[in-house]
């Protein structure tokens, strides 16, 4: 296993940003990419940290890409001018094409991610279907930007400033609105623990997918929201996206 570290010093945030990337070793000169994002106060290094990502990645020829979001909920922040949108979307896969053996276009990129990741890897596939052909997530936190959690006053505060509901992040608002057709609609899944505290945020959401007519598979299996949860789910997420990238 190759896994390189990287600090990009992005135009879209103003700042360094550090980046990890595992590269696989199997030989192969064009690889396609799965960018994982971390969730809520964790970094780029947790997912390599806190399960067994090092190991599992081995098995497959895709490099995974993991980024620094910190609380920034992916979304392009007009209080700070950091466009963390554009970043995930534009400059960041951008960079990893021209500097790693990654290969370009969109049925070779793929967005996963858990709890905050497990939202902004889901916001940037359904913004971005010309840039991201695939996108699967675990234990995701998908009414950000659509309601305000009343045990996140915090939250509600960054929401009214840069997602507020109904607005360009509110992904409930975004199935019913857009119209999906098989040349852009990208391939979804998701899952969720049974004890975990935002299933119900996930029915509502596959729910939602549902009743647009929006194909997804979506499971609910034992467990909370936890790293440990994320490390016996990963082989499922790196399976969907062995099917369903290509270079």
């Amino acid at each position: 296993m190759s896994l390189a570290e990287r600090v990009i010093d992005s135009k879209k945030l103003g700042k360094r940003n550090s980046v990890r990337i595992f590269i696989p070793d199997s030989g192969g000169t064009r690889f396609p990419v799965v960018y994982f994002h971390h969730g809520l106060g964790y970094d780029s290094l947790t997912p390599w940290a806190k399960t067994d990502f090092p190991v599992i990645a081995e098995n497959y020829n895709i490099i995974i890409v993991t980024s620094d979001a910190y609380d920034s909920w992916f979304v392009n922040d007009i209080t700070t001018g950091r466009l963390w949108e554009d970043y995930f979307a534009n400059e960041l896969p951008d960079y990893i094409e021209k500097e790693f053996p990654a290969a370009s276009g969109r049925t070779a990129r793929g967005q996963c991610g858990f709890s905050m990741g497990g939202y902004g890897a889901m916001m940037l596939t359904l913004l971005h279907p010309d840039r991201f052909c695939a996108v699967s997530t675990h234990s995701g936190s998908f009414v950000f930007g659509h309601e305000y959690r009343k045990d996140r006053p915090e939250r509600a505060v960054y929401m009214k400033a840069v997602a507020p509901p109904g607005g360009r992040y509110d992904l409930f608002r975004h199935i019913k609105d857009f119209p999906w057709n098989e040349d852009n609609l990208p391939a979804i899944r998701l899952d969720i623990g049974k004890d975990d505290y935002l299933i119900d945020q996930n029915r509502r959401f596959h729910s939602c997918l549902s009743e647009n007519g929006i194909k997804h598979y979506y499971s609910e299996n034992s467990g909370t929201h936890s790293w440990d949860y994320v490390n016996e789910h990963l082989k499922d997420s790196l399976d969907f996206f062995s099917a369903q990238l290509s270079c």
